[in-house]
Order: C-alpha cells, then sequence, then structure tokens
C-alpha cells in the first residue's frame, strides 16, 4: 500500500507494477478530464497507485477497465495496411 495519499478522501483507481504503468493510466484519466494523482508505494517497491476524487471513482475504474485500443479496432488497423514488399524475403 502507498506510504500516504494525496488528499485524505480520494480512492485509489488502479494499483500498478511500475511508475510507467501509473503514468499510462493516469495520462488517459487526465485525457477524459479526470483529476487524479501518482501515488508511489516506496523507494524500495516500484508499484504505484493511481488516485481519484470519490465523485470521480465508478467513471475512473470503468475507464481504466477498457482497453486502450479495442482489440477489433487493432485488428481493422493491421488488417489494412499490406506487409512490405520485402517481407518474404527475411529468412
Amino acid at each position: 500500500m502507498p506510504h500516504d495519499t494525496p488528499h485524505e478522501d480520494w480512492l485509489s483507481a488502479g494499483e500498478y507494477d511500475s511508475g510507467t504503468a501509473a503514468a499510462v493510466a493516469s495520462a488517459r484519466l487526465t485525457a477524459e478530464g479526470i483529476p487524479n494523482r501518482m501515488v508511489p508505494y516506496g523507494p524500495r517497491n516500484p508499484g504505484c497507485s493511481v488516485w481519484v476524487p470519490p465523485e470521480w471513482i465508478e467513471k475512473a475504474k470503468a475507464l481504466l477497465s477498457q482497453d486502450a485500443v479495442p482489440e477489433d479496432e487493432l485488428t481493422k488497423l493491421a488488417l489494412s495496411y499490406p506487409p512490405p514488399d520485402d517481407a518474404g524475403d527475411l529468412k
């Protein structure tokens, strides 16, 4: 658990194994207008939580539970470009 909270009534919207993963989650929340703070676990633990005000917790958790880009959209994008001409030359 984090050693302190950004504001005593804020809630954790997600816990992450690294500061980088938490920064991505924080950026997604910020892009949607959800106030948030990253709270590191401590110097010996690289994990980090992302905290939001209580009135935003449901929206934040719903957003963070979704893939950043839906799988069907990734597939559509991947299939919309032909492979490079020299792809068959790889050995």
